[in-house]
């Protein structure tokens, strides 16, 4: 309100507009799997495979880097990595001796599991006297500490510069009372820490993990890396349910067996109907979906897109044969995602859908219009005790809706009667004594058109 005057002059209110913040671009995936190093159940975002390599490594065999680049391959966003480990893993270790052969240090690895069978171990004489130098390596990381001891009371004691300052080894003192270490400065040249084990994540820990990417409400889908198992598929879905009730929806993403009979992967489909899942087949694939669907547009269907950085062996379902269209209309039937090959696109996705058969694209949407009315209604919270408060958020609302409609997202009906979508801002008597604003809102997403029917007229 305007100051109120007693010598006659102006009095100016400079009123701000409410405008919402831009809504983070879609297309952002969480990807759970095996590292060869980084952090574990912590959700790291990572933008080029590149990066992915830098903090996570380029081992093949682990399965979050292999399709976190398959995911890039195609084109994905924003990854979030989140590496796991089985809990009951065993860590590698390594026994330094002195002179007189005699143990001396224990060595154990940082890095769960097997991982911590790489990493190699250098030990040299010091800089100083009666000191040493160790050189660790795991990968292309390396660490180096000069001048270290075996005495508690110095600064540079080797157990206690270890234990603080290296990630990827901790130490133990078992030297006998009154001997020195290192006995004459014994040279150890690529010793390797060994008895490292992993063992498979337990359900527990995907739980943890999945845990971990509740605190991201950008991420539009996620997928367990190279996972088959029905239960981590159930987990999954249970996850992105649950996210989806605070305006965070996501998709998950799994993937079928190696050489999974049709018969079982139906029986698999029946067993998870849901709009927020996508089981992809065959065995392989799913990662380059994940990046296909991160590229695309929200209101893009991945129908007939063409998958990069996949070979014809990798969409068969065994050395032998791919899956025959009578196969292929089967899993459609399940709500199946099928890759199939193409005379003229090549390796493509036969059809878009979730496994209750809905259209990846049209939850896309759905999706994408709650986020935005989230993101519109959170900055009226206190400012619509009057009409005209809530005259605003209705404008605000329609602005939002208005864009999408622009996209293409929303359409009207084919006929033209129906509009891309309505709205309602309102109050009752009794909502306005609770201090309750109420927000209808029907839309209409746009759909893919995947049949096309012609008629031809031959005249003679």
């Amino acid at each position: 309100m305007p100051r109120e005057l007693i010598i006659p002059g102006v009095s100016i209110e400079v009123v701000k507009e409410i405008v919402p913040a831009p809504l983070t671009p879609s297309g952002i995936v969480g990807m759970l799997g095996t590292a060869s190093r980084g952090p574990i159940l912590e959700p790291t975002p990572v933008t080029s495979y590149r990066e992915f390599a830098d903090k996570f490594g380029a081992d093949p065999s682990s399965t979050l880097t292999r399709d976190v680049k398959m995911a890039f391959y195609n084109g994905v966003f924003e990854v979030f990595a989140t590496r796991i480990e089985g809990a009951s893993g065993k860590n590698a270790s390594l026994l330094l001796k002195g002179a007189k052969r005699r143990d001396v240090v224990r060595l154990e690895s940082k890095v769960p599991g097997a991982t911590g069978n790489s990493i190699t171990v250098e030990v040299d004489k010091g800089s100083v006297e009666n000191s040493v130098v160790m050189r660790i390596r795991l990968g292309d990381k390396t660490e180096f500490f000069d001048a270290l001891k075996m005495d508690p009371a110095s600064d540079t004691y080797l157990v206690n510069i270890l234990n603080t300052r290296s990630t990827l080894v901790k130490a133990e003192d078992l030297k006998p009372a009154g001997i020195e270490f290192p006995d004459n400065n014994p040279v150890v040249a690529d010793a390797r820490l060994e008895g490292g084990a992993s063992v498979p994540p337990r359900i527990e820990d995907w739980e943890k993990a999945l845990e971990g990417l509740e605190s991201e409400p950008d991420i539009d889908a996620v997928y367990a890396c190279d996972v088959d198992d029905p239960k981590i598929h159930a987990i999954i879905n249970a996850h992105c349910q649950n996210m989806s009730g605070d305006a965070k929806n996501r998709i998950g993403v799994g993937t079928v067996g190696r050489n999974e009979s049709i018969k079982d992967i139906v029986a698999r489909a029946q067993g998870l109907k849901s709009d927020r899942f996508v089981l992809v087949a065959p065995y392989g694939c799913a990662a380059s979906v994940v990046g296909l669907i991160s590229k695309l547009r929200y209101y893009e269907s991945p129908t007939f897109k063409t998958l990069q950085g996949l070979t014809p062996t990798d969409i068969w379902t065994s050395p032998q044969r791919r899956y025959y269209p009578s196969e292929i209309m089967e899993l459609l039937k399940a709500g199946v995602l099928p890759i199939d090959m193409h005379r003229e696109r090549g390796i493509i996705v036969v059809k878009g859908i979730s496994t209750t058969k809905e259209q990846i694209s049209v939850t896309r949407i759905a999706d994408r219009a709650v986020r935005g009315v989230k993101n519109v209604s959170d900055n009226f919270i206190g400012t619509l005790n009057s009409p005209g408060g809530r005259l605003a958020l209705r404008e605000k609302l329609t602005e939002f809706l208005t864009a999408m409609t622009k996209e293409g997202a929303l359409v009207p009906s084919t006929d033209m009667k129906s509009p891309p979508f309505l709205i309602d801002v309102y109050s009752s008597q009794l909502d306005f004594a609770q201090g309750i604003v109420r927000v209808d809102i029907a839309v209409r997403p746009v759909r893919a058109m995947d049949y096309i029917y012609s008629t031809i007229t031959v005249q003679a």
